[in-house]
């Protein structure tokens, strides 16, 4: 079976149908604690109180008995009798305690997701490792802890900053530019001539526009969704040196241009990829393969063929939400757009289609 090593020493076995466990220098953090309560009251002490509250009661009427007529002096002395006894009850009460966490509770499918991806990350921090890369991968598994004890409605915007930074770790060697707000850019290419691919992470909540064009010419949309982003786009060929970028985007942004070796290959020998958020693959199967693709993502999903200069041509699939279907024999590059979880099989047993 296959093991990874995390920084700490300690194996980390890879097992895609269960949550990998927590940190070994934080378990105990992960462990819930005992929550204690409030201990009884004991007779002396509210013996104690209720004297106290007497003798104050005693004084001040005495204090005030000659300043009062007979009906402010009653009202005052009810009071006095009911207001000690009701302060005590309500200080020394039980209150109730949160209820916890069943131990039983299923991890949430998106969790597990990310678990999965940072087991398969190839990425190992070591002497050569840079401070943004021990960066991202300390928040990688931050976002892990965070992820166990958030709501469902906050997952997605939890596991943001984390899928970009697992992206960021699984592209080493980049030059990465950062920054936040609109933008205009103009970035080397690693080589004229040839395609390129625009890595883009960000974990805005709004609307993310990307445009970009050659030389002087009009600018064409690259990318334009809702956020969080964590893609692969791609960046047709030209003879251009650089590339022209425009970004429209409230939030934080991350990117970086990379070569056609980050492309990732679909072939007879590895005939199964998975990922998460958007990406560009090369198809080297034979042509009677079927391809099926199986969406676990909760929002919208294209899959788009690409001519051999990356440019975009028709539109193979698309949908909303969980998706299971099959794709007619394709070869050439494809771009899958989507913000959720996807593997694409070219096996000999193909799904039928069936979206749900």
């Amino acid at each position: 079976m296959r093991s990874r090593t995390s920084p700490w020493g300690n194996p980390m076995p890879y097992d895609p149908d269960s949550t990998p466990p927590p940190r070994p220098d934080r378990a105990s953090a992960n462990r819930p604690a005992k929550k204690k309560t409030p201990p009884p009251v004991s007779w002396p002490r509210a013996l104690t109180h209720g004297l106290t509250s007497a003798f104050i009661l005693v004084l001040v009427l005495t204090l005030f008995m000659s300043l009062l007529g007979e009906v402010p002096f009653a009202l005052l002395f009810f009071a006095g009798l009911v207001l000690p006894p009701a302060l005590t009850a309500h200080h020394y009460a039980r209150h109730p305690l949160p209820p916890p966490r069943p131990r039983s509770t299923p991890t949430a499918p998106e969790v597990l997701d990310y678990a999965r991806a940072i087991q398969s990350l190839d990425y190992q921090p070591g002497p050569g490792s840079t401070e943004d890369d021990l960066a991202d991968y300390q928040l990688a598994l931050d976002i892990y802890d965070r992820s166990l004890t958030a709501d469902s409605e906050d997952l997605d915007h939890v596991l943001a900053d984390g899928w970009s930074a697992l992206t960021r770790l699984r592209t080493p060697n980049a030059e990465w530019n950062h920054g936040e707000g609109d933008a205009v850019l103009r970035l080397p290419r690693p080589e004229p001539g040839t395609v390129a691919v625009l890595a883009l992470t960000s974990p805005a909540l709004g609307l993310v526009r990307v445009r970009t064009r050659g030389g002087r010419g009009p600018w064409s949309r690259l990318y334009e969704a809702g956020g969080p982003v964590c893609a692969h786009l791609p960046l047709p060929a030209r003879e251009d040196d650089s590339v022209q970028l425009e970004l429209r985007v409230e939030g934080a942004w991350r990117l970086a241009v990379l070569g056609a070796h980050v492309i990732r290959r679909l072939t007879g020998k590895a005939p199964r990829l998975s990922g998460h958020g958007g990406d560009v693959l090369a198809l080297e199967t034979p042509k009677a393969a079927r391809l099926s693709f199986h969406h676990t993502g909760h929002g919208p999903y294209q899959l788009r063929r690409l001519t051999p200069t990356l440019r975009p041509a028709e539109v193979l699939a698309e949908g909303m939400g969980q998706a299971r279907l099959t794709l007619p024999p394709t070869t050439g590059h494809l771009q899958i757009q989507t913000r959720g979880d996807w593997t694409l099989d070219a096996g000999e047993s193909p799904l039928r289609p069936d979206t749900r």
